[in-house]
This record gives C-alpha cells, sequence and structure tokens, in this order.
C-alpha cells in the first residue's frame, strides 16, 4: 500500500492517531497537566496554510524534475518538530521554498544546481524531511530572496552490494526499510533503526551523524562509512576513496559528516553493513529508581558484553511509554536485546547478573516486554502530533555526558526543566531514556510536557527550550548526540566547538561554496 506523506504532521497520513488512541495518555498525563484535556483543535489542512515565499518558475528543461504547486511546498517547508508543527498552526504565512526540485540523477541535480545559482536562489537538500531542529527549514538565509529545495528520494538506487567486504554502494535517497529489503537477499542487514526509521534516507543519516537504536553495537552511522560522494554547486563531485582505514591527515569522510548539506550534497554512499543475525535474545530487568539502572548500564558496557540494543527508561518515561499500549509502568526498565552469528543467551544472562547485582529484577514475558515498548518507539511521534491536538507542549532533546558526571546531570536537567515548565506553563513533567550507552559515557534522552495555549504555544515551547538547553549547556552536556545541529541549536553549540574549529568550517565552506549557496544559515558566520 503506497502511503501519503502528511504535510501538516509526523509520517504518513493513514498511520496518524486516533483521539481513541490517545485518551489512555491524555488520562495519565491529567494530573501532570494539571488540568483535564482541552477542547481538540487538529493541523489546519494544507490548503489553509499560506505560504509567504512566492513560487519561481523553472525552465522547461526541469520540467518534471521542479515543482511549484502548493502541497509540494508545504510539505518541503519545515522538518518535523515541535517547532515546525506549532509554527505550521500559528496561521502566520509560512517561509517555505520557492520551488521543490526531484533530480533522478547526478545530471539532473547538476542542472537544477546550475538553474538555482542563475536565478539567485539558495539550495537545501532534503532527505525524508525528519528534520526536528530546524535542518531543512529555508529560514534565516539573509540575503538569499528564497531557496530551492532538492529533495533527493528518486536518487535511490542500490548500486552494488560487496558481500565479500560487507559494504552497500546506495545513493543518497533511499529510505530506511527500502535499503534493508535491498539487502536482505544477500544475507545482510543494516540494524540501524532511528526513530525515524520509516520517513528517512541514507544520505539524511549522514549528514546529521545519526544514530540508530542498535548503536550500542553497531555505532553511530559516521563510524560505519567507508567511502562517499558529493556534490558541489558548480557541479563537481568529490569522491572519497573505499578503504577500511587511513591515517593519511583528517578522515576527509568526516568533513561531510554532519555537515547537513551545507558543505556539498551528499549523492552516494559505501556503508559497511552486517550479517543479518542469526541468533538474537531480548530481556527487560525493572528497576526501582532509574540511578540503580544507570548503574547496571554502565557496568553491562563496561564489562564489554555489547548488547545491540540497550534502552533504559526513568520511572516517568516507563509510565507514559506503557501508556500507549493500554498498560501502567512503575519504577525504572531497562531493555536489553543481544544479536549475532552464534548463540548470545550467555551474553545476556551476563548482563541479567550485573543488572541483578545492581537491585534489578527481570521480567517474566515471552519477549521480556521489549515489543510493546518497540511498538511504541515508533508510534511516539504520532503521540505527539495527537497531544499537539489538545495544545499540550511536548517535545524532546537528547545529549550525552562522561559517567563521571551521571546521576548528578540527569537530576540537574530534570530539575532546571521542570522548574521552566512550573514557571512558564504552571505545570508539566520531564522524563528520560538512556538511547546509547559507551565504556565511558552515556547519551540521555529528555522528553517534556506541558499544558500549553493553542495561542501561545511558539512563545511557551522556546522559553522551555531555552531553559533546558542552557542546563545542558551549564552540566557540560553536548547540544545533540544525534538530531544534529540544525538552525535551532547552533546558538548554543558555539559553547561546544571551538572558536578554532568553527574558523575552520568557515574556510571549507568558503573552498566548497564559494556563494554560500547551501543551506544559509545553518553554519557559523561568525
Amino acid at each position: 500500500m503506497n502511503k501519503t506523506r502528511n504535510p501538516v504532521g509526523w509520517g504518513y497520513v493513514e498511520d496518524a492517531l486516533s483521539e481513541a488512541d490517545v485518551r489512555p495518555v491524555l488520562d495519565i498525563m491529567q494530573p501532570m497537566l494539571n488540568r483535564a484535556a482541552g477542547a481538540r483543535r487538529p493541523a489546519p489542512s494544507a490548503q489553509n496554510i499560506t505560504l509567504s515565499t512566492p513560487p519561481v518558475s523553472p525552465p522547461k528543461v526541469l520540467q518534471g524534475v521542479v515543482a511549484t504547486d502548493h502541497e509540494t511546498r508545504l510539505l518541503h517547508a519545515a522538518g518535523r518538530s515541535f517547532r515546525d508543527l506549532a509554527t505550521l498552526r500559528a496561521g502566520r504565512p509560512l517561509p517555505a521554498p520557492a520551488a521543490v526540485a526531484t533530480p533522478r540523477d547526478e545530471r539532473e541535480l547538476a542542472d537544477v544546481l546550475a538553474w538555482a545559482s542563475d536565478t539567485g536562489l539558495a539550495g537545501i537538500p532534503f532527505g525524508g524531511g525528519s528534520s526536528v531542529v530546524g535542518g531543512v527549514n529555508p529560514e534565516d538565509m539573509g540575503d538569499w530572496p528564497g531557496a530551492v529545495t532538492i529533495d533527493l528520494q528518486r536518487m535511490n538506487r542500490v548500486l552494488e552490494v560487496s558481500e565479500r567486504d560487507r559494504v552497500v554502494h546506495a545513493q543518497a535517497g533511499i529510505l530506511g526499510p527500502e535499503l534493508e529489503a535491498r539487502l536482505s537477499p544477500h544475507g545482510l542487514g543494516m540494524r540501524h533503526y532511528p526513530q525515524s526509521y520509516f520517513h528517512s534516507t541514507l544520505g539524511g543519516w549522514v549528514a546529521t551523524r545519526g544514530a540508530g537504536h542498535f548503536s550500542t553495537l553497531r555505532a553511530k552511522i559516521e563510524d560505519r562509512v567507508q567511502a562517499l560522494s558529493v556534490m558541489l554547486p558548480d557541479g563537481s563531485t568529490a569522491t572519497t576513496r573505499p578503504l577500511p582505514a587511513s591515517s593519511i591527515g583528517p578522515d576527509p569522510n568526516r568533513l561531510w559528516c554532519g555537515s547537513e548539506g551545507a558543505l556539498g550534497i551528499i549523492t552516494d554512499v559505501r556503508l559497511r553493513v552486517v550479517a543479518s543475525p542469526a541468533h538474537k535474545h531480548s530481556a527487560a530487568v525493572g528497576f526501582t529508581d532509574f540511578e540503580s539502572a544507570l548503574e547496571a548500564t554502565r557496568a553491562i558496557v563496561q564489562a564489554e558484553l555489547w548488547p545491540a540494543q540497550m534502552r533504559v527508561l526513568d520511572p516517568f518515561e516507563h509510565m507514559v511509554s506503557s501508556a500507549q499500549s493500554g498498560a501502567v509502568g512503575e519504577g525504572a526498565l531497562m531493555i536489553l536485546g543481544f544479536e549475532g552469528p552464534r548463540d548470545v543467551a550467555l551474553q545476556c544472562e551476563a548482563a541479567l547478573e550485573i543488572a541483578r547485582e545492581h537491585g534489578g529484577t527481570p521480567r517474566e514475558s515471552s519477549d521480556g516486554g521489549t515489543g510493546s515498548w518497540r511498538d511504541a518507539f515508533f508510534r511516539q511521534p504520532y503521540m505527539r502530533d495527537a497531544l499537539l491536538d489538545y495544545a499540550v507542549i511536548v517535545d524532546t532533546f537528547e545529549t550525552a555526558v562522561p559517567w563521571s558526571a551521571v546521576p548528578a546531570f540527569y537530576h540537574h536537567v530534570v530539575e532546571a526543566t521542570g522548574d521552566a515548565l512550573e514557571q512558564i506553563a504552571g505545570a508539566g513533567g520531564v522524563a528520560c531514556r538512556v538511547t546509547h550507552a559507551y565504556p565511558d559515557g552515556v547519551a540521555l534522552y529528555f522528553s517534556f510536557y506541558a499544558p500549553g495555549e493553542h495561542a501561545a504555544l511558539l512563545a511557551q515551547w522556546q522559553q522551555i527550550k531555552s531553559a533546558a538547553s542552557e542546563a545542558v549547556i551549564a552540566g557540560g552536556g553536548t547540544m545533540s548526540h544525534h538530531h544534529a545541529m540544525g538552525r535551532d541549536h547552533k546558538h548554543w553549540v558555539r559553547e561546544e566547538i571551538p572558536a578554532a574549529f568553527r574558523s575552520a568550517i568557515r574556510g571549507a565552506k568558503q573552498a566548497l561554496d564559494p556563494s554560500g549557496m547551501l543551506n544559509p544559515g545553518l553554519w557559523f558566520a561568525d
């Protein structure tokens, strides 16, 4: 079944949640929100959203490649963050691309870039459009009067699968499920499952330095890039050599990993893949408190047991996630998943033994409770959209800190964000989960919920976001572990990225994109 991309919400129209789906979560949240759910106000229809940027007329040679109709431009006007969706509902004219290009190959991509340059328009690369940090929005572009958004999803071919090297060479616009399906007949897999898996592309993963929820074992995406090709604004292509490793200066692949389309358009990637796991073993462990679960997490990764997946939900996160499946979770919950070419039951049992030593109690069920959590994980963005209909402010932010900072950092961020919710919205709650764990530190993924006002959602969100971000920086955390920088984070990351490196990036930008046409307003002006 072909599904319809939602122009005013997350994912696909057919997968949106109903009022009946959201009711159990609203009921659980009612005490925290300090109110009953107000009147539902769904997102406006696409036809009722005004776009502030007028369309441009493409030349005949680009007919079939460039579209300027209202719905296509709206679909590419923003990512899918809370800010983006609240902006769609605000009733103000929305910045949008002047046109949307969907090239099928490098020749058409070069033609689009040449036309945009000649017309005086910027170019914004676009994968699946699931950015939650303002990475694809045509905003803050300085003197550029408009932009052509370049949607790469028609450049989605798998060019080669090397079973011997365990490397796939694919075009950047291929979506996660399609890439996994093409690898499966070869006995290979990506095993890279971000929450945006169904709505994000290979090029998008690399351009944002994304991470999937199996990356305790498989690492973040930049560590799996063997080589890539990038098209520059003048239509030339830079291609790195496919090598297992090299010490010839800084790694050129890393220049474009995380560049978010500002230093060139990633056209294809050679990515290290793995054998499809022959054995899988999963379990869940309950803890009375998050601190004990964190200590167990640290002990497991430092014992080098390498679960493919390890998620740890604090009590509030566990409660909210469970509500989506009609249950009520209590205490903290650790979810473990081991997989590999040989039996992994002994590894899982060793991890469970460590968890028991830290006060954990394994859950008795066929899958340890991991199935219901996994289903809820992919549905959470849809739940956010449904709660937004009731003016509930729901957003997330993620970070990473050394183990030596935990759990003090967790409590600091929860307290600071909670204080902001109380001051700005009068009530609310903060949840947290461990998404990725390393021998030297951990990635913490926070969610916050607050009662909002339909007419003031953006202003309320901005104040809460600022308070949470300041708490992360003050505590020594990174502004993003895997969501990238985007326009939403660039103010705060100045604290994280040394001035000398920012200067070097500006030099790279000048060399690769002299006119500054690619995703302007994203990287540092000073």
